[in-house]
């Protein structure tokens, strides 16, 4: 573990910010807590989703590990990763908190496919390596655009906190989660 080292501002990619539907307090939202699969390098603001592997060398529990773009077409459930695999809250807890995409949140994050122009409204699934994508025919909707800005391709500019370090793109997009899950006809 790297003491003194805050992981937070040193990243490829600004935190994710959960804009609405969020109490760490409040039972009735729809979060979950597990180990990180080993190996899977997640990053606050990915989607993630609950699978049965090996977790601290233990085979046949549940852990959260990085969604696929083949994921996009299953009925897994998705999450919202709300820290990194490798913090130090999930290091010395040994879990990692995701939030669910059938519940409402509004969440920004930088985890999404900046090659794409976005639209208020438009279905979002989940791309390679846990990064949002426009959904298409078939695919699991996990949430919709909310807010456009005057960044690349309609994206946000965070407008959070600072991180002391640069961060590679600090464009963020807006989004709701889906509630349902539905296909994409």
């Amino acid at each position: 573990m790297d003491y003194g080292i805050n992981k937070r501002y040193s990243r490829a990619k600004v935190p994710v910010r959960v804009l609405r539907g969020w109490n760490p307090t409040e039972p009735v939202k729809l979060s979950s807590l597990a180990p990180p699969i080993d190996g899977s390098a997640i990053k606050e603001g990915m989607v993630i989703k609950r699978v049965t592997g090996a977790v601290g060398g233990a085979s046949g529990k549940l852990g959260f590990q990085k969604s696929a773009a083949a994921d996009s077409e299953t009925s897994v459930s998705f999450f919202i990763a709300i820290h990194d695999g490798d913090s130090h809250d999930v290091q010395a807890s040994g879990k990692l908190v995701g939030l669910d995409c059938s519940d409402t949140f509004e969440i920004q994050t930088g985890y999404f496919d900046a090659s794409q122009t976005w639209l208020i409204d438009d279905p979002l699934t989940v791309g390679a390596d846990g990064v949002i994508v426009k959904a298409g025919s078939g695919d699991v909707v996990i949430g919709y655009i909310t807010a456009l800005g005057a960044g690349t391709n309609n994206t946000i500019p965070y407008v959070g906190m600072t991180p002391p370090t640069a961060v590679a793109d600090s464009s963020v997009i807006q989004f709701k989660t889906a509630h349902t899950g539905v296909k994409l006809a």
